[in-house]
């Protein structure tokens, strides 16, 4: 499986799978344009996209959906209402409903689709597995994660996994008081602090390394993100430079990595 994240942040998601020749996006918040320039610098060839699969109906990560559903002819799989949320902007022939906590076998990948908590209409999250067993867990844009995901989560191969902020600089920045205790609330983002916390808990000895996503441009730094994650995979005895690692960027595509 190889993985790349192509934009990660406020401004626009989306995230590139491919296995066994099939070709698969989480979220569509870029446009088709950038898109193709993301792809070329790190896949080099540019073929269709076989499936997208949607986490939620915000912008910045459906944004550039219409465009690429029309040119690459994919099927998209989302939930019944965030499909509804998206307003008829893609046809329905198109759309193949995911259910929650089921396992959907999407070309030679086996998803599993869990709930998160966000302020949208049905958020999920994706667990894909191939069939020799190696998994990809994807879970941004949640403000909670419940323990009890551990068992199921738990030692896969790579999370793509969201550290959005850094506490003090949120409530410090000059956004208006709303705003940081919608991000800051169940409903809203993980911090870097949830984020090494639950992570320090999932990995194991099949984990190759992570991306963290969906960081804030204003209320986080890469500084912020190694000494919180440093301070806390110290006190679960874990080395964070065991662990391949990249913090992912709004504007440039991630490393590739791949999965065997």
């Amino acid at each position: 499986m190889k993985i790349v994240v192509l934009a990660s942040g406020s401004k626009g998601n989306a995230t590139y799978i491919e296995h066994e020749g099939f070709r698969l996006l989480i979220d569509a918040g870029i446009s088709r344009r950038q898109l193709d320039l993301r792809l070329q610098q790190r896949v080099k060839t540019l073929k269709p996209i076989d499936a997208i699969l949607i986490t939620h109906e915000h912008r910045d990560h459906t944004s550039g959906l219409a465009s690429l559903m029309n040119h690459n002819k994919a099927l998209l799989y989302t939930t019944k209402e965030t499909f509804k949320a998206l307003n008829h902007t893609v046809s329905e022939a198109c759309f193949r409903p995911l259910e929650i906590h089921q396992n959907h076998q999407i070309g030679p990948l086996f998803v599993t689709v869990f709930p998160i908590s966000h302020d949208a209409s049905n958020p999920i999250g994706f667990q894909l597995t191939t069939a020799r067993g190696k998994r990809l867990v994807y879970m941004t844009d949640t403000g909670y994660i419940p323990q009890t995901y551990y068992e199921t989560l738990r030692n896969a191969d790579f999370y793509i996994f969201e550290a959005n902020y850094d506490v003090a600089l949120l409530f410090n920045s000059g956004r208006p008081y709303y705003l940081k205790k919608r991000i800051d609330s169940v409903k809203g983002h993980l911090s870097n602090a949830d984020s090494a916390y639950h992570l320090a808990q999932l990995v194991g000895e099949n984990t190759k390394g992570f991306i963290l996503a969906h960081p804030s441009a204003e209320c986080n730094t890469e500084h912020h993100v190694i000494e919180t994650f440093n301070s806390v995979f110290e006190s679960y005895d874990l080395n964070l430079s065991a662990f391949a690692f990249e913090i992912a960027s709004q504007t440039e595509p991630s490393q590739r990595y791949i999965i065997e």
